[in-house]
């Protein structure tokens, strides 16, 4: 954990405005997280490469969202929020994998379609609003990427 020390200045007037402190040295920043059986990284996290371990589903209002974790923050006595997370939110394409599956009978619901985030928008979302981390799957060739859901959080290598 580094007090006061984020990795990216991009988001930190954000974080401050939400949480209503002053100054940076007020919050502690971390990359990595448990939450249950899921491990929850941020994209300031470097020692795993090969996969995505930070592409999540959140809640918002009564929506479901996605994005990437840009860094996991605990505060002290804080009254709006004491631990959560700076999120880089996606937004739907609108495209679906697949509108009916045939063998299923019903819509693909667990892969969604997303467009890439704005490095310069992110949201604040504490740590209970999190729902799941999520498998990400980018190819060079289109312009969407997918976020499914992992259908099992136990990680082995």
């Amino acid at each position: 954990m580094k007090k006061g020390k984020s990795t990216n200045a991009d988001y930190e007037d954000d974080l401050l405005l939400f949480l209503g402190v002053e100054s940076i040295s007020d919050v502690t920043f971390f990359s990595r997280l448990q939450i249950g059986e899921a491990v929850f990284h941020s994209r300031a996290y470097k020692r795993v490469s090969r996969r995505n371990n930070y592409t999540i589903a959140y809640q918002q209002g009564d929506s479901i969202c996605y994005g990437y974790i840009e860094a996991f923050f605990s505060v002290r006595n804080n009254p709006r929020v004491a631990c959560g997370a700076v999120i880089a939110p996606m937004s739907m394409s609108g495209q679906h994998v697949c509108k009916s599956h045939e063998v299923l009978g019903r819509p693909i619901s667990h892969i969604i379609c997303l467009h890439e985030p704005n490095k310069n928008r992110f949201t604040v979302v504490p740590l209970e609003d999190i729902i799941d981390i999520c498998v990400y799957i980018k190819f060079s060739d289109c312009d969407v990427s997918y976020a499914a859901h992992f259908p099992n959080h136990i990680e082995k290598d």
